[in-house]
């Protein structure tokens, strides 16, 4: 089972390595939009988040919100999306 803290420590490493001038000392309130801004660099972390979580991310699940929430609050839909599959 994953925790917010982990979600957030496995962005904050997806953004220190693409984005070196993001300071994430705030990462909670950084806009993925704000951060991200090609398609390509979306799916990139979607696909870190999977690898280094071990969970499977539904993109079309997420939707509009990979882009329009703040990591914290990605962090936190994240953490209930695996805390719903494990209790089916």
């Amino acid at each position: 089972m994953i925790d917010r803290q982990t979600v957030l420590d496995v962005i904050r490493q997806f953004v220190t390595a693409h984005f070196p001038t993001v300071p994430v000392d705030h990462l909670e309130t950084l806009r993925a939009g704000d951060v991200i801004q090609q398609s390509l660099e979306l799916v990139e972390l979607v696909l870190h988040l999977e690898e280094k979580l071990g969970i499977e991310i539904n993109i079309n699940e997420l939707g509009e919100n990979l882009i329009v929430q703040n990591f914290g609050e990605l962090a936190n839909e994240l953490v209930r999306g695996e805390r719903a599959r494990h209790e089916k």
